[in-house]
């Protein structure tokens, strides 16, 4: 059950759990900003069947998983780290009344309120054993599962996990603990296919950390879809090092449906690109970019602005820097998400400003800058980047590109993020929230729970 889809999510859900009386519910947190809804959902789940078993999963509660039972008695177990096994063997030693505490994988409270932990999974080895996902339970025709920035046909889909570098704000490197395993090329295209064939998808954002680690696989995954010419685009995630290294394959992506490679640069200081152990240059950076500029392929380039020392002149040169090359501007708000090396060092260093983990979504600033104590002021400084660099006359003439991809890509920006912020910071009007949005203490308040004062006043 996707919430997020639903007309009335938490009204939904309850509804649900109500009628059904599940044993088990599990709770996917998929990042951490989402933990708080996460939470509110097991205590929901809670109160309309109190005899639900609530098992969470996913990156925050797997890296806080003694604070996370803590702070919501309403979770029961939380599955830490990779969860198809662990889960089916949880699920299996419920139905059999077995010893839970056998089950690697697994945190809990016990009954005196000691925090267990039964020990780390074993990653899968090979991703192939994994069924193909289940598509034909997912709500794959309503408006939402799409990208708004590709288009209605557009889908994210996942085809690797991990990442073998060690970048201190990165949670996918630890949580994988700097692995790498991948699907076969054969059974990418199986997938891609079955997209085509049964869904109309036909532009995907590809969600790996690091798509063509491995020589082999891009040369695989190009062969595949030449072979089945089934006419499908790609946006690629890669680094600088690996884009410079397979510029004889270029090309070859090119044909294969890959119109753009999303790069995760970060700054243009290679000072800074040590700091937090990125492992490339400001030189590989310029490099790649310029070889994909040549072989017609568009330009993404994620981007981490905060630093600790970062001035108003940095943030000036990194805008200048950028901006002569990239097609598609991924600007963020360096972030210290729970898990990584950074959140550690930040915590330690007393950096880390806001604890509230809905601000943790790379949008928001949670920690200061030496130079910028405030946070707020650093979200205007973020926000005020990205409308700048939108609205420079040359981002928006390429709106008229002969490039439809890059066309689209440019009136969604322009249009509806640049513009939004201009309103909100002229007018004050809401930044966009999806429009079936509800927060929990408004949904409580609806169904007329009685709440603390405190939280009435929040629920205007």
């Amino acid at each position: 059950m996707d919430c997020t889809l639903n007309e009335n999510p938490w009204r939904d859900l309850e509804e649900k759990i109500r009628k059904e009386k599940p044993d088990v519910v599990g709770i996917s947190v998929i990042c951490t900003a989402f933990a708080y809804d996460g939470m509110n959902a097991a205590n929901l789940i809670k109160a309309a069947n109190p005899k639900t078993i609530v098992i969470m999963g996913g990156e925050h509660p797997s890296f806080m998983a003694e604070e996370t039972l803590r702070d919501c008695p309403a979770i029961d177990y939380i599955c830490v780290g990779e969860g198809e096994v662990t889960l089916t063997e949880f699920l299996h030693a419920i139905e059999k009344k077995e010893d839970l505490s056998k089950v690697l994988g697994l945190a809990y409270l016990n009954e005196r309120g000691d925090f267990v932990y039964t020990g780390d999974r074993p990653f899968i080895k090979d991703l192939d054993i994994l069924p193909m996902p289940a598509y034909h339970l997912a709500k794959m025709d309503h408006p939402f599962v799409t990208l708004p920035s590709e288009g209605k046909r557009g889908l994210v889909v996942n085809f690797s996990r991990g990442c073998l570098w060690d970048c201190t704000f990165c949670s996918e490197s630890a949580f994988y603990k700097k692995t790498w395993r991948k699907r076969s090329p054969k059974l990418i295209a199986d997938e891609l296919q079955l997209l085509k064939e049964n869904y109309d998808k036909d532009i995907f954002y590809v969600g790996d950390n690091t798509f063509n680690v491995t020589r082999e696989q891009s040369i695989g995954f190009i062969e595949e879809m030449l072979n089945r010419k089934t006419n499908q685009h790609f946006w690629l995630q890669s680094r600088a090092d690996l884009v410079i290294r397979d510029e004889d394959l270029l090309d070859g992506f090119r044909e294969a449906g890959v119109y753009q490679f999303m790069m995760g640069l970060e700054y243009h200081s290679d000072s800074v690109l040590k700091d937090i152990k990125k492992h490339q240059t400001v030189e590989q950076a310029v490099k790649a970019m310029e070889l994909l500029k040549k072989h017609k392929l568009m330009v993404m380039a994620t981007l981490l602005i905060g630093h600790w020392n970062e001035t108003e002149k940095d943030r000036n040169d990194f805008f200048k820097f950028f901006g002569k090359y990239v097609d598609h501007f991924g600007l963020n708000l360096i972030t210290p998400l729970p898990g990584t090396q950074l959140f550690y060092q930040m915590k330690e260093l007393g950096r880390i400003k806001d604890w509230d983990y809905r601000n943790y979504d790379y949008l928001h600033a949670v920690m200061s800058a030496k130079e910028v104590d405030d946070l707020e002021q650093l979200n205007l400084i973020y926000r005020d980047i990205m409308r700048r660099y939108y609205w420079r006359p040359r981002e928006m003439l390429k709106v008229l590109s002969p490039n439809p991809i890059l066309r689209h890509h440019h009136r969604f920006y322009i249009t509806k993020v640049a513009f939004n912020i201009m309103m909100h910071e002229i007018f004050g009007t809401p930044i966009w929230v999806q429009p079936n949005y509800q927060e929990y203490k408004d949904y409580l308040v609806e169904r007329g729970e009685a709440l603390s004062e405190e939280l009435m006043t929040l629920a205007k």
